[in-house]
């Protein structure tokens, strides 16, 4: 209250006291009364029904003090627009938002004092024109705009004529649902019901802007007319904070909730609440308590006395977050939930609501639970220090074992007497890295000499880090006994400088040289580490072929970050040395505790020589080779000499399908050549001589004899193919059988008719001339006849027999002999030393040597004499035949093509005999000697194989 001021001055003297609100006459002694309805007025135990019905109440009391004759003017505070109708009503002076009280006191004391100063004739207008929210009055029957007061005017950017002059739906923002039929649907309900609100309204600006409004509409009678009056809220923060809180909520697995602080109603809830408490938000929309259907039966009165905690302490004054725990019982599984509530304060700052978080922590209890068993169950011993002191405040049950003291005893000593001072391994120390650690959160290694109770001192490596523990921020201590490591990494030491193979460890970040071996300082010539490391990987390597720094680096970190190894090849140029090839295995190794890539390195210059040598030959030899996958059959290779002969060059021909060069035409199946390199690779037996027809690109085609191998190249097994070209082979062969069949029927049978037509002749020719002439040719024509069957002889036994009839050649001698002395019985034929244990092709043998008596008995005279001998020879595992005749002996112009081992125009057997003999003898697989004895005659030597070939 304000008494009534002792002067004109603006420093008035102002005094407030409250009134009974039950008391309205006491207020006649004061100049003006300001009646105010805030939060405040409440207490922190009223429920939000309470504070409505006395805010009711205070409105109740401004409306009938304004109203009398007698009393002072009347300042309304009041936190709702609804109740400002009847305040505009019954004539109070002025009307001020509580919002306005609480943010700046005076400012409403000097509005007071104002109107204890001028109190004119209340007009409405005048009144709710200082409003600070936007007002209109409506016609109730046609929705007509009477007035809008200033903050709406301002709001929406129109002036008061202009404004006045639209109707409700012209002001309203284009939006479905929104528009003048819609607004006078609100107006007629609030006419009919009173009261209608709040409800939210889309504005328009005058500049096209959209602006939400929440709005109440209330009937009032001002100066006799009833009208409709609105009070309206500016709400477009609010809706866009509460889109904001939506969008954000939904797209999170927590449970999100908006309720009154009372939790007499939730406001809002987002989906993850139906997952977690398989509950849908309708019906808890419906009935908060729902939720308690969820909660394990043990948990629910708890629940509840929790909920009511929750509301209580959130509304308090000073109030902060509340949190409590428990069981949820959803489908038979029980899952563990923590609801946590944060207060939200309304624009007077009273709290009004509560929002907050509910999230599942079963695995988070469950992770509790395992920390404990696992703090326990590692086999690290572990040390729990507070980060300020070093206090060794909690150790597991590994630290008591690797101690040999127990739990009690280990916490009373300290870390001093846990330790071995006299080597430097003080208390001071250790508090020091431990407070160093908890400072700057960096984690610390070190190795620590310890004494146990038994007197021992191990050498332990312990990792100091901070970390969470029960809520507290600790350092912890994880130790591990390193004594028997440190005696294998001089083992190590001692390996790694033994092994031949050079070996360079490098740093994974800085790419650098850390440490290389013996072996490594003699390779690249240098004992210095420091000086390796200044050469650096591009002074020790040929870049100028392409081995640079960049590669080298790009490979070491490529190994690091994959940790698969990786097998390259090296070209080293060290200062001062030759250039050399080394095979460089990259692989990442742990060592001395950090991350590590090795080089081993093994000097493969001689092979890398081998491997110029070999693709040489590869590629210099006649022969056509391929390299075959031995098992997928793929071709990997081919050498210089297929490519010549295809017309492709070689990536065409590995890459093309087997079928496009493969003579299909001729009947040959590509898919077999797959077939043949992995039987190749399973069996590991050769293949040889096998016939096949290639197309070339050209379209010729080139016949080849294959030879197929399972062999290793460059380490790898592989199958190679070695084939020759024997095309021209093959049409000469072709062009033989054809003569030979000639040969063989056409001669064959002509001179069968000319013997039939010489023998008629020298039977019926009287003139002894022509009986001459027919005898001369008859015996030509035999002569002929006798070729022709030598030829079909020869053509016989150059054809391949799979099945020949293999038999000692002493045994077929006596047979031979036997036969041609019946077939020659002027010829005397001996046979010595019968027993040779050669073996032969029986026929082949049989013409041979037949060949060889004929010829000599032919040649041998009128009473030929032919010896026949057989001898062996130790030194060369074979058996010697030797064939003799007497005089004369095969002439020398007989003999001169086999001694030249071919036939020339002007050097030529006139018969096929001996060169049946020649080609028998080869098949055999022996050779063949002709000898002219100083005592005349001839001798033929034939030296055969004891072993079939």
């Amino acid at each position: 209250m304000i008494p009534t001021p002792s002067s004109d001055s603006t420093e008035q003297a102002v005094s407030i006291a409250p009134v009974r609100r039950d008391a309205p006459g006491s207020v006649k002694e004061f100049n003006c009364v300001i009646a105010a309805a805030t939060p405040e007025s409440g207490s922190a135990d009223r429920t939000d029904a309470d504070t409505a019905a006395l805010q009711a109440e205070v409105n109740n009391w401004a409306v009938r003090n304004a109203t009398r004759d007698s009393a002072p003017p009347v300042v309304y505070v009041a936190p709702t627009k609804a109740s400002i109708a009847e305040a505009l009503e019954a004539g109070v002076t002025e009307y001020l938002p509580w919002e306005l009280l609480a943010q700046s006191p005076t400012t409403v004391l000097k509005r007071a004092i104002t109107a204890t100063e001028v109190q004119p004739t209340p007009d409405y207008r005048t009144i709710y024109d200082n409003v600070s929210e936007p007002l209109t009055l409506h016609d109730p029957q046609t929705g007509e705009l009477i007035h809008a007061n200033r903050r709406l005017c301002e709001l929406l950017k129109y002036d008061r004529a202009e404004l006045i002059s639209m109707q409700v739906g012209d002001y309203t923002a284009s939006i479905d649902g929104y528009d003048q039929a819609a607004a006078m649907e609100v107006i007629t309900s609030a006419t009919e019901s009173g009261t209608v609100g709040p409800i939210e309204w889309p504005l328009e600006t005058a500049d096209g802007e959209h602006v939400w409004v929440e709005a109440t509409l209330t009937t009032v009678t001002i100066d006799g007319q009833k009208l409709v009056l609105s009070t309206a809220t500016d709400v477009t923060d609010r809706r866009r904070q509460r889109r904001q809180f939506r969008e954000i909520s939904t797209h999170i697995d927590e449970v999100v909730y908006l309720a009154r602080a009372d939790l007499s109603e939730v406001l809002f809830i987002n989906e993850a609440y139906a997952d977690l408490f398989d509950q849908s938000v309708e019906r808890l929309y419906d009935d908060p308590m729902a939720v308690l259907d969820a909660v394990h039966s043990d948990d629910r009165e708890a629940y509840c006395s929790d909920l009511i905690s929750m509301s209580e302490h959130i509304r308090e004054e000073e109030s902060g977050p509340y949190t409590f725990s428990h069981r949820l019982c959803v489908d038979g599984e029980t899952r563990w939930v923590e609801v946590r509530g944060y207060p939200s304060r309304g624009p007077g700052g009273a709290v009004d609501r509560i929002v907050g978080v509910i999230r599942d922590v079963t695995d988070a209890r469950r992770r509790e639970r395992e920390y404990e068993q696992i703090f326990n169950g590692v086999t690290t011993a572990i040390a729990v220090h507070d980060p300020d002191t070093g206090e060794l405040v909690d150790v597991n049950d590994s630290y008591v074992k690797l101690f040999g003291y127990d739990y009690d005893t280990i916490l009373q000593q300290g870390i001093n007497d846990l330790s071995v001072p006299e080597e430097g391994y003080t208390d001071e120390r250790a508090r020091r890295l431990i407070t160093d650690v908890g400072e700057t959160e960096e984690d610390e290694i070190v190795e620590w000499r310890i004494e146990t109770a038994e007197g021992d001192h191990p050498l332990i490596e312990a990792n100091l880090t901070v970390a969470t523990v029960g809520g507290q921020r600790r350092v912890l201590s994880l130790m591990r006994d390193i004594t028997e490591q440190k005696r294998r990494e001089r083992e190590y030491e001692q390996i790694f400088n033994g092994v031949n193979d050079a070996i360079a460890i490098f740093d994974p970040q800085t790419v650098s040289f850390v440490s290389v071996n013996d072996s490594y300082h003699e390779h690249v010539g240098c004992d210095d580490l420091e000086r390796i490391r200044e050469f650096g990987i591009e002074g020790l390597s040929a870049t100028e072929d392409g081995y640079t720094a960049d590669r080298g680096k790009e490979l070491i970190r490529t190994v690091a970050r994959s940790g698969e190894p990786k097998i390259i090849e090296w070209k080293l140029a060290p200062p001062g040395e030759e250039q050399s090839w080394i095979e460089v295995t990259l692989a990442t190794a742990e060592i001395g505790g950090e991350q590590r890539v090795l080089s081993i390195q093994r000097d493969i210059t001689e092979r890398k020589r081998r491997e110029r040598e070999f693709e040489q030959i590869f590629n210099g030899v006649t022969d056509v080779i391929g390299i075959y996958d031995p098992q997928t059959a793929e071709l990997f290779d081919v050498n210089d000499t297929m490519c010549e002969l295809l017309g492709y060059d070689r990536d065409t021909i590995v890459e093309m399908d087997p079928e496009e060069v493969t003579a299909t035409g001729l009947g040959f199946d590509a898919d077999m050549i797959g077939e043949i390199v992995r039987d190749v690779a399973e069996s590991g037996d050769p293949v040889k001589d096998i016939t096949w027809a290639l197309r070339t690109a050209n379209g010729e085609v080139v016949w080849l004899e294959v030879n197929a191998t399972l062999t290793e190249i460059g380490g790898e097994q592989r199958v190679v193919t070695i084939a020759r070209d024997v095309t021209g082979r093959r049409d000469r062969e072709e062009r033989v059988q054809v003569l030979n069949r000639v040969l063989r029927h056409n001669v064959r049978n002509d001179m069968d008719a000319v013997l039939g037509y010489t023998a008629a002749i020298e039977e019926t020719a009287e003139d002894e001339t022509v009986q001459g002439y027919a005898e001369n040719v008859h015996d030509i024509a035999n002569s002929l006849l006798e070729l022709s069957g030598k030829a079909r002889a020869a053509s016989q036994m150059l054809q391949d027999n799979d099945r020949p009839e293999n038999r000692r050649v002493g045994t077929v001698l006596e047979s031979i002999v036997s036969d041609l002395r019946d077939s020659h019985d002027e010829a005397t034929i001996q046979l010595y030393s019968a027993e040779a244990p050669t073996p032969a092709d029986t026929a082949v043998f049989r013409l041979v040597l037949s060949e060889l008596v004929e010829n000599a008995v032919e040649h041998g005279g009128d009473s030929p004499e032919v010896e026949i001998e057989t001898t062996q020879s130790t030194a060369s595992d074979e058996t010697r035949i030797t064939v003799r005749d007497d005089e004369p002996g095969i002439p020398d112009r007989v003999l001169t093509p086999f001694r030249a081992n071919t036939e020339s125009p002007f050097q030529h057997n006139h018969g096929i005999g001996l060169w049946l003999v020649n080609w028998g003898v080869r098949q055999l697989g022996g050779g063949i000697e002709f000898e002219r004895p100083a005592d005349g005659g001839t001798a033929v030597h034939l030296s055969l194989p004891n072993v079939l070939r």
